[in-house]
């Protein structure tokens, strides 16, 4: 038990002996990897079950649920990993939470409309709509992260 505690305690300091840029890359790719996943799975789901019903959704409306839903499900993961492992933050968890929350409701009420309009104006997969999304918000997530919602006090 032991050299488990050593080891993880070892490891934590090599990982937050890493730039602060390294690690938001690091934690946010797999923030990232992992949201893009379940929405695409959850677009995937809702689209066979639309069509098996023959509920006659448009595409985009079924993309729209999925995201909202992979919202719900993800923010927290992303809260908590960004908190810890990129900002290690140790502020007021309450607070912090409500704020990266409006950060994800913020970047929800754009991503949106977004990927609406990218699948019917451009006529975009879900997919590639939201993939060409995700290089726009991840720059702004870390601004926002960074500056408000875990800022360090002075």
């Amino acid at each position: 038990m032991q050299t488990l505690f050593k080891l993880y305690f070892g490891a934590e300091k090599i990982w937050f002996d890493l730039p602060e840029k390294l690690r938001f890359l690091l934690v946010g790719g797999f923030n990232t990897v992992f949201a893009y996943g379940i929405l695409n799975a959850l677009n995937w789901l809702f689209g066979k079950i639309n069509e098996f019903y023959q509920l006659g959704f448009a595409l985009e409306i079924v993309a729209n649920v999925a995201l909202f839903i992979q919202y719900l499900i993800t923010i927290n993961v992303s809260v908590a990993t960004m908190r810890y492992y990129v900002f290690r933050s140790h502020g007021n968890w309450k607070k912090e939470f409500a704020k990266a929350w409006s950060v994800y409701i913020f970047f929800y009420l754009i991503n949106a409309p977004i990927l609406t309009f990218l699948m019917v104006g451009l006529k975009m997969q879900v997919w590639s709509a939201q993939g060409l999304y995700l290089i726009f918000s991840t720059i702004c997530t870390f601004i926002l992260h960074k500056y408000f919602s875990f800022r360090a006090k002075k």
